[in-house]
Protein backbone atom coordinates (compact mmCIF):
# COMPACT_ATOMS: atom_id res chain seq x y z
CA UNK A 1 0.00 0.00 0.00
CA UNK A 2 0.94 3.16 -1.04
CA UNK A 3 1.82 6.25 1.48
CA UNK A 4 -0.75 8.13 -0.18
CA UNK A 5 -3.11 5.68 -0.30
CA UNK A 6 -2.82 4.98 3.48
CA UNK A 7 -3.35 8.41 3.78
CA UNK A 8 -6.57 8.49 2.39
CA UNK A 9 -7.98 5.79 4.22
CA UNK A 10 -6.98 7.38 7.40
CA UNK A 11 -9.87 9.33 8.06
CA UNK A 12 -12.41 9.43 5.15
CA UNK A 13 -15.87 10.97 6.72
CA UNK A 14 -16.30 13.66 9.37
CA UNK A 15 -17.36 12.91 12.54
CA UNK A 16 -18.03 14.61 15.76
CA UNK A 17 -13.77 15.34 17.11
CA UNK A 18 -13.66 17.22 13.47
CA UNK A 19 -16.42 19.70 14.26
CA UNK A 20 -15.57 19.67 17.99
CA UNK A 21 -13.04 22.65 18.15
CA UNK A 22 -14.54 25.11 15.74
CA UNK A 23 -18.04 24.61 17.69
CA UNK A 24 -16.04 25.22 20.99
CA UNK A 25 -14.61 28.08 19.54
CA UNK A 26 -18.10 29.17 18.77
CA UNK A 27 -19.61 28.65 22.04
CA UNK A 28 -17.35 30.25 23.86
CA UNK A 29 -17.04 33.66 21.36
CA UNK A 30 -20.89 33.61 22.25
CA UNK A 31 -20.71 33.53 25.80
CA UNK A 32 -18.07 35.91 25.76
CA UNK A 33 -19.78 38.30 23.75
CA UNK A 34 -23.16 38.24 26.02
CA UNK A 35 -20.54 38.85 29.09
CA UNK A 36 -19.02 42.02 27.76
CA UNK A 37 -20.16 43.92 24.81
CA UNK A 38 -16.78 44.95 23.89
CA UNK A 39 -15.43 41.50 23.37
CA UNK A 40 -16.68 41.80 19.15
CA UNK A 41 -15.46 45.30 18.60
CA UNK A 42 -12.66 45.29 15.89
CA UNK A 43 -10.04 46.76 18.16
CA UNK A 44 -10.40 44.68 20.50
CA UNK A 45 -10.34 41.00 18.27
CA UNK A 46 -7.30 42.92 16.50
CA UNK A 47 -5.13 42.70 19.95
CA UNK A 48 -6.50 39.76 20.63
CA UNK A 49 -4.71 38.59 17.01
CA UNK A 50 -1.54 40.23 17.87
CA UNK A 51 -1.58 38.79 21.22
CA UNK A 52 -1.88 34.72 19.50
CA UNK A 53 0.69 35.24 16.73
CA UNK A 54 3.49 34.44 19.01
CA UNK A 55 1.88 31.05 20.68
CA UNK A 56 0.37 30.34 16.65
CA UNK A 57 3.80 30.80 15.39
CA UNK A 58 5.32 28.25 18.15
CA UNK A 59 2.39 25.76 17.56
CA UNK A 60 2.44 25.85 13.66
CA UNK A 61 6.07 24.03 14.39
CA UNK A 62 5.03 21.65 17.29
CA UNK A 63 1.59 20.30 14.96
CA UNK A 64 4.35 19.12 12.42
CA UNK A 65 5.70 16.90 15.46
CA UNK A 66 2.31 15.52 17.13
CA UNK A 67 1.35 14.67 13.74
CA UNK A 68 3.90 11.97 13.79
CA UNK A 69 2.84 10.96 17.10
CA UNK A 70 5.93 12.50 18.48
CA UNK A 71 6.50 15.39 20.72
CA UNK A 72 9.23 18.24 21.66
CA UNK A 73 9.31 19.93 25.08
CA UNK A 74 12.09 22.20 24.47
CA UNK A 75 10.24 24.65 22.22
CA UNK A 76 10.05 27.04 25.09
CA UNK A 77 13.86 26.83 26.00
CA UNK A 78 14.87 27.38 22.49
CA UNK A 79 12.76 30.24 22.47
CA UNK A 80 14.13 31.80 25.23
CA UNK A 81 17.86 30.97 23.75
CA UNK A 82 16.70 33.05 20.79
CA UNK A 83 16.13 35.83 22.43
CA UNK A 84 19.02 36.06 24.28
CA UNK A 85 20.86 35.87 20.91
CA UNK A 86 19.11 38.66 19.10
CA UNK A 87 19.62 40.73 22.50
CA UNK A 88 23.07 39.82 23.13
CA UNK A 89 23.50 40.52 19.19
CA UNK A 90 21.51 43.18 18.16
CA UNK A 91 24.27 46.23 19.23
CA UNK A 92 26.20 45.00 17.71
CA UNK A 93 25.46 43.17 14.28
CA UNK A 94 21.65 44.78 13.35
CA UNK A 95 19.58 42.67 11.53
CA UNK A 96 21.56 39.78 11.51
CA UNK A 97 20.82 39.13 15.33
CA UNK A 98 17.63 38.11 13.92
CA UNK A 99 19.31 35.58 11.80
CA UNK A 100 21.32 34.39 13.95
CA UNK A 101 18.66 33.40 16.37
CA UNK A 102 16.77 31.07 13.56
CA UNK A 103 20.37 29.40 13.30
CA UNK A 104 20.27 28.53 16.56
CA UNK A 105 16.67 27.22 16.19
CA UNK A 106 18.10 25.32 13.09
CA UNK A 107 21.08 23.97 15.31
CA UNK A 108 18.90 22.79 18.26
CA UNK A 109 16.14 21.08 16.17
CA UNK A 110 18.70 19.29 14.03
CA UNK A 111 20.52 18.03 17.22
CA UNK A 112 17.28 17.10 19.13
CA UNK A 113 16.12 15.31 15.93
CA UNK A 114 19.44 13.59 15.39
CA UNK A 115 19.81 12.29 18.91
CA UNK A 116 15.65 10.95 18.83
CA UNK A 117 16.50 8.97 15.73
CA UNK A 118 20.04 8.01 15.52
CA UNK A 119 20.62 7.33 19.47
CA UNK A 120 16.80 5.44 19.48
CA UNK A 121 15.88 7.44 22.17
CA UNK A 122 12.10 8.46 22.76
CA UNK A 123 10.84 12.13 21.44
CA UNK A 124 10.04 12.60 24.93
CA UNK A 125 13.45 12.11 26.30
CA UNK A 126 15.22 13.86 23.88
CA UNK A 127 13.44 16.89 23.99
CA UNK A 128 13.18 16.61 27.89
CA UNK A 129 16.87 16.57 28.09
CA UNK A 130 17.22 19.56 25.31
CA UNK A 131 14.81 21.30 27.58
CA UNK A 132 16.90 21.33 30.28
CA UNK A 133 19.89 22.46 28.34
CA UNK A 134 18.54 25.14 26.68
CA UNK A 135 17.66 26.27 30.20
CA UNK A 136 21.25 25.65 31.90
CA UNK A 137 22.53 27.52 29.32
CA UNK A 138 20.18 30.28 29.04
CA UNK A 139 20.39 30.61 32.68
CA UNK A 140 24.52 30.27 32.82
CA UNK A 141 24.74 33.10 29.30
CA UNK A 142 22.76 35.56 30.92
CA UNK A 143 23.53 34.54 34.90
CA UNK A 144 19.71 34.56 35.69
CA UNK A 145 19.74 38.40 34.66
CA UNK A 146 17.39 39.41 31.60
CA UNK A 147 19.37 41.56 28.95
CA UNK A 148 17.91 44.72 27.73
CA UNK A 149 17.86 45.83 24.12
CA UNK A 150 18.58 50.02 24.47
CA UNK A 151 16.20 52.15 22.98
CA UNK A 152 18.74 53.40 20.40
CA UNK A 153 18.14 50.32 18.98
CA UNK A 154 14.53 49.92 19.05
CA UNK A 155 14.45 51.10 14.94
CA UNK A 156 15.61 47.46 13.96
CA UNK A 157 12.33 46.02 15.49
CA UNK A 158 9.97 48.57 13.87
CA UNK A 159 9.19 44.90 11.32
CA UNK A 160 7.62 43.52 14.16
CA UNK A 161 6.11 46.26 16.51
CA UNK A 162 5.13 48.07 14.05
CA UNK A 163 1.91 48.29 12.36
CA UNK A 164 0.24 48.58 8.89
CA UNK A 165 -2.92 49.62 7.56
CA UNK A 166 -3.93 49.70 11.14
CA UNK A 167 -2.52 45.98 11.81
CA UNK A 168 0.10 45.51 14.46
CA UNK A 169 2.64 43.63 11.77
CA UNK A 170 3.48 40.62 13.87
CA UNK A 171 0.07 39.39 12.73
CA UNK A 172 1.14 39.48 8.98
CA UNK A 173 4.42 37.50 10.02
CA UNK A 174 1.98 34.56 11.67
CA UNK A 175 0.16 34.89 8.27
CA UNK A 176 2.66 34.24 6.36
CA UNK A 177 4.22 31.28 8.44
CA UNK A 178 0.82 29.57 8.43
CA UNK A 179 0.69 30.28 4.67
CA UNK A 180 4.50 28.36 4.49
CA UNK A 181 3.44 25.59 6.83
CA UNK A 182 -0.06 24.82 5.38
CA UNK A 183 1.77 24.35 1.92
CA UNK A 184 4.40 22.15 3.68
CA UNK A 185 1.82 19.58 5.05
CA UNK A 186 -0.85 19.87 1.94
CA UNK A 187 1.77 20.07 -0.96
CA UNK A 188 5.01 18.50 -0.35
CA UNK A 189 6.41 14.76 0.33
CA UNK A 190 7.26 16.08 3.41
CA UNK A 191 3.92 16.88 4.58
CA UNK A 192 2.46 14.12 3.05
CA UNK A 193 5.27 11.92 4.82
CA UNK A 194 5.00 13.45 8.36
CA UNK A 195 1.21 12.52 8.47
CA UNK A 196 1.75 8.84 7.22
CA UNK A 197 5.03 8.55 9.88
CA UNK A 198 1.97 9.38 12.53
CA UNK A 199 0.09 7.40 10.75
CA UNK A 200 1.93 4.10 10.76
CA UNK A 201 5.37 4.33 10.80
CA UNK A 202 6.07 0.75 10.26
CA UNK A 203 4.52 0.80 6.50
CA UNK A 204 5.51 3.93 5.53
CA UNK A 205 8.94 2.70 6.32
CA UNK A 206 8.46 -0.32 4.03
CA UNK A 207 6.99 2.05 1.38
CA UNK A 208 10.49 3.19 1.30
CA UNK A 209 10.23 6.97 2.84
CA UNK A 210 13.47 8.31 4.62
CA UNK A 211 12.03 7.98 8.05
CA UNK A 212 14.75 9.04 9.79
CA UNK A 213 15.80 12.36 7.20
CA UNK A 214 11.86 13.04 7.69
CA UNK A 215 12.07 13.35 11.57
CA UNK A 216 15.08 15.59 11.76
CA UNK A 217 13.57 17.80 9.14
CA UNK A 218 10.53 18.37 11.89
CA UNK A 219 12.12 18.95 14.54
CA UNK A 220 14.44 21.39 12.87
CA UNK A 221 11.38 23.18 11.40
CA UNK A 222 9.44 23.22 14.55
CA UNK A 223 12.50 24.28 16.91
CA UNK A 224 13.29 27.15 14.01
CA UNK A 225 9.62 28.33 14.40
CA UNK A 226 10.06 28.26 18.01
CA UNK A 227 13.10 30.23 18.17
CA UNK A 228 11.08 32.61 15.66
CA UNK A 229 8.71 32.70 18.37
CA UNK A 230 11.66 33.90 20.84
CA UNK A 231 12.82 36.54 18.27
CA UNK A 232 9.22 38.11 18.39
CA UNK A 233 9.05 38.04 21.82
CA UNK A 234 12.50 39.84 22.15
CA UNK A 235 11.36 42.41 19.92
CA UNK A 236 8.19 43.02 21.64
CA UNK A 237 9.81 42.70 25.42
CA UNK A 238 12.91 44.50 24.10
CA UNK A 239 15.29 42.40 25.43
CA UNK A 240 16.00 38.63 26.13
CA UNK A 241 15.93 36.10 29.11
CA UNK A 242 15.81 32.51 29.84
CA UNK A 243 12.31 32.76 31.27
CA UNK A 244 11.16 34.90 28.27
CA UNK A 245 8.92 31.82 26.94
CA UNK A 246 7.95 30.83 30.41
CA UNK A 247 3.94 29.17 29.93
CA UNK A 248 4.55 28.38 25.97
CA UNK A 249 4.96 24.90 26.36
CA UNK A 250 1.61 24.20 28.00
CA UNK A 251 0.02 26.45 25.74
CA UNK A 252 1.58 25.42 22.51
CA UNK A 253 0.85 21.77 23.08
CA UNK A 254 -2.66 22.82 24.17
CA UNK A 255 -3.42 24.99 20.84
CA UNK A 256 -2.48 21.61 18.59
CA UNK A 257 -4.50 19.22 20.43
CA UNK A 258 -7.61 21.62 21.12
CA UNK A 259 -7.99 22.17 17.54
CA UNK A 260 -8.40 18.51 16.84
CA UNK A 261 -4.53 16.91 16.10
CA UNK A 262 -4.43 13.80 17.70
CA UNK A 263 -1.39 13.17 20.04
CA UNK A 264 -1.19 9.65 18.95
CA UNK A 265 -0.20 10.87 15.02
CA UNK A 266 -1.86 11.10 11.51
CA UNK A 267 -4.96 13.05 11.89
CA UNK A 268 -4.69 16.99 12.08
CA UNK A 269 -2.68 19.76 10.49
CA UNK A 270 -1.89 23.81 10.84
CA UNK A 271 -5.45 25.47 10.28
CA UNK A 272 -6.67 23.06 12.96
CA UNK A 273 -4.10 24.50 15.42
CA UNK A 274 -5.60 28.13 13.98
CA UNK A 275 -8.76 27.27 15.88
CA UNK A 276 -6.85 26.07 18.98
CA UNK A 277 -5.18 28.98 19.20
CA UNK A 278 -8.37 31.24 18.98
CA UNK A 279 -9.84 28.82 21.63
CA UNK A 280 -7.07 29.68 23.81
CA UNK A 281 -6.93 33.48 23.16
CA UNK A 282 -10.67 33.33 24.45
CA UNK A 283 -10.40 31.12 26.99
CA UNK A 284 -7.07 33.94 28.41
CA UNK A 285 -9.87 36.80 27.74
CA UNK A 286 -12.45 35.33 29.94
CA UNK A 287 -10.42 33.76 32.57
CA UNK A 288 -8.80 37.42 33.24
CA UNK A 289 -12.18 38.87 32.68
CA UNK A 290 -13.57 36.83 35.57
CA UNK A 291 -10.38 36.85 37.91
CA UNK A 292 -9.15 33.68 37.68
CA UNK A 293 -5.36 33.31 39.61
CA UNK A 294 -2.71 33.55 36.68
CA UNK A 295 -1.47 30.32 38.54
CA UNK A 296 -4.08 28.38 38.33
CA UNK A 297 -4.82 29.36 34.52
CA UNK A 298 -1.62 27.00 33.99
CA UNK A 299 -3.56 23.94 35.93
CA UNK A 300 -6.64 24.41 33.81
CA UNK A 301 -4.31 24.25 30.60
CA UNK A 302 -3.24 21.03 31.64
CA UNK A 303 -6.74 19.84 32.50
CA UNK A 304 -7.46 20.44 29.06
CA UNK A 305 -4.71 18.71 27.45
CA UNK A 306 -6.22 16.13 29.21
CA UNK A 307 -9.27 16.20 28.37
CA UNK A 308 -8.62 16.94 24.70
CA UNK A 309 -6.36 13.83 24.25
CA UNK A 310 -8.92 11.92 26.12
CA UNK A 311 -11.51 13.22 23.36
CA UNK A 312 -9.32 13.24 20.23
CA UNK A 313 -6.87 9.95 20.70
CA UNK A 314 -7.33 7.21 18.23
CA UNK A 315 -7.40 4.47 20.61
CA UNK A 316 -7.68 1.89 17.55
CA UNK A 317 -4.43 2.08 16.88
CA UNK A 318 -3.17 1.73 20.44
CA UNK A 319 -3.27 -1.80 22.42
CA UNK A 320 -0.91 -1.22 25.14
CA UNK A 321 -1.58 2.21 27.18
CA UNK A 322 2.56 3.12 28.69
Amino acid sequence: MSVITRLDKIRKTTNWVDIMPLATLIILVIIMSIGSPRFLMPSNLLGLLAQGSTLLVMGLGETFIILMGSIDLSIAPVAAMASIVVAMLLPGYGYLAFFAGLLFGVFAGALTGTVHTKARIPSFIASLGAMGLWTGVAFVITDATPITVATENSYLTKWVTGSTFGVTNVVYIAVVVLLITYILEKYTRFGRYVKAIGAGEKATKVSGVPIDRIKIKAFILCATLAALSGVLLSTKMAGGSARMADGFLLKAIAVVILGGTAISGGIGGVLRTVVGVLIVMVLDVGMNMFGVNPWFQQAIYGGIIILAVALTIDRSRITIIK
